[in-house]
This record gives structure tokens, C-alpha cells and sequence, in this order.
């Protein structure tokens, strides 16, 4: 099981459960702005008739991600944001021990999916390399379903059964 759809697993499960009961408007109110960021909708008249549409469906992918990302357990970058890098370390601070944190270098990482260079997973190799010492990785997804292109940015803590010793 992926990491985002672990984490988000009983939401979703939720939100189907209550689609299958017809209670569209509970769904928007408990997971509105998630729905309206995945989606592009806005408010919950926009909501209803999105789901009202005959063949309409939420995705599983998508809606755990933004779901995800809604909640602050990732870093959601627009593909085409450009210049993302303090954005990337303000992700950091927040989740890296301080000192940790600290000690990681700059590189930029600007967002463009029309530019090969442009691309997350090659933007983020140095910050990779600075992590696996601590046990950090950085976990990628990517997702089109509803949208141009989003990146979601995991960061996998190191767990101590699986710390190597020297």
C-alpha cells in the first residue's frame, strides 16, 4: 500500500460511504476545501452538481492526495508554480529535527512541466542525498486526473527498528 493511501485510507472509505448514502452535502462539509482544490470547484452548489453527473466519480489517487495535502502530512507544488524552493524548505523546518534542518543546502527548485529540467524528482536529488544519511526519504507522486499536474512531497521519517548502526 502506497504511503499517501495509508495515511488517507479511512477517509476515503468515509466519503464513499456517505456517496453511496446520498449525502453529498455531508462530504462537502466535512471535506470541502480539499474537494474544491482537487477539483477546481467552488463552494458546495458546485460540489453537488460535479457529483450529480451521471458517470461522476472521485477518483481514489487524486482524492487521497489532496487529502493528504489538506491535512499538512505532505507538500502539494503545482507544476508549473516555478520557483518553489523556500517553499521546500519551510516543508523542512516543519518536519526535520532543527538541526537537521539547518544544515541543508539551497539548490533551486523551479517547477515547470513544459521543461525536461523542470521536473521534481531531478530538482530534488540533492535534498535525497542529503537525507539518507538521517534515515529521511523523500517520496514523490505525481497526478493529472483533474488538473494540469500536481506534485505531492512526502517525507518518510526514519523509523528506529530500520536505523542502520556503525
Amino acid at each position: 500500500m502506497e504511503l499517501y493511501h495509508a495515511l488517507e485510507w479511512g477517509n476515503v472509505r468515509d466519503i464513499w460511504y456517505m456517496l453511496e448514502r446520498g449525502r453529498a452535502g455531508d462530504v462537502y462539509r466535512l471535506f470541502g476545501p480539499a474537494l474544491e482544490d482537487m477539483l477546481g470547484i467552488q463552494g458546495e452548489a458546485e460540489w453537488l452538481d460535479f457529483i450529480g453527473q451521471e458517470g461522476a466519480e472521485l477518483a481514489e489517487r487524486p482524492l487521497c492526495l489532496y487529502l493528504a495535502a489538506w491535512q499538512h502530512r505532505c507538500l502539494k507544488l503545482g507544476g508549473y508554480e516555478g520557483d518553489v524552493t523556500e517553499r521546500l524548505m519551510a516543508f523542512f523546518q516543519k518536519w526535520l529535527p532543527e538541526a537537521l534542518a539547518e544544515k541543508i543546502e539551497r539548490t533551486p527548485v523551479i517547477l515547470d512541466l513544459d521543461e525536461p529540467a523542470g521536473e521534481l524528482e531531478l530538482l530534488l536529488e540533492p535534498y535525497r542525498k542529503q537525507l539518507k544519511p538521517a534515515g529521511y526519504r523523500l517520496q514523490v507522486f505525481f497526478d493529472d486526473t483533474y488538473c494540469a499536474g500536481v506534485y505531492f512531497v512526502f517525507l518518510e521519517t526514519p523509523k528506529p527498528w530500520k536505523m542502520e548502526t556503525k
